[in-house]
């Protein structure tokens, strides 16, 4: 189990509440899972990560990382998860991903999580969309802009162990994936959902 802690208790209580509200409501795979919660003290109790945050692990970088499909599915299936309950998290990024195995991400932090179509709050730096800064309401193709830049970061931190020649991912091409999630916004995916398809579909080529 591992805690976070909102330092700020008495002027953020209503942000933790929300963050485990969220949360709760979404559980189930690729959602972290939140065990307590104690607002006076301003704490969360959540499920541990054992290899930590995807940030952690492009610093390093670590090999484990490696086919990028073993994680991106299963991290675009959760943000489809929470885009289908009429979610939008708002702070896709590193370090807001966690990895219980290679295979076994996480989102977590919902603090920033706001329904499709609610004014859109602020966000991190280089994860927000162009059109988010624009003053766009909450959007599902934000989440898949946020998708695109983590896609980004890890081939930049990967790369190198990619020329050494750690196992590739066949036929995706992730660049181009990237590519197209940051991308203009017409031709953006417009949720997650269709990044599942399209990565199940490169899945079932590699295969066949």
């Amino acid at each position: 189990m591992a805690l976070k802690i909102y330092h700020r208790a008495d002027r953020d209580r209503g942000q933790l509440l929300h963050e485990a509200r969220v949360a709760v409501a979404l559980a189930g795979a690729g959602v972290v899972r939140v065990f307590d919660v104690d607002p006076t003290e301003g704490w969360l109790a959540m499920e541990w990560a054992p290899l930590g945050a995807l940030r952690t692990l492009f610093r390093l970088p670590d090999p484990t990382l490696l086919p990028f499909g073993r994680w991106a599915l299963p991290l675009a299936q959760a943000l489809a998860r929470v885009h289908a309950a009429g979610w939008v998290h708002h702070d896709v990024k590193p370090a807001n991903v966690l990895l219980c195995a290679p295979g076994a991400p996480l989102l977590t932090d919902f603090a920033t999580a706001r329904r499709i179509g609610e004014p859109s709050p602020p966000g991190s730096r280089g994860y927000v969309s162009p059109e988010r800064l624009a003053g766009r309401t909450s959007d599902p193709r934000d989440d898949v802009y946020g998708f695109g830049r983590i896609v980004e970061d890890a081939l930049e931190a990967m790369g190198g162990h990619a020329r050494a020649g750690a196992p590739s991912d066949g036929t995706i091409d992730w660049a181009g994936l990237a590519a197209a999630c940051t991308g203009p916004d017409a031709a953006r995916p417009p949720t997650a959902a269709a990044l599942v398809t399209a990565l199940e579909r490169r899945q079932d080529l590699e295969r066949g």
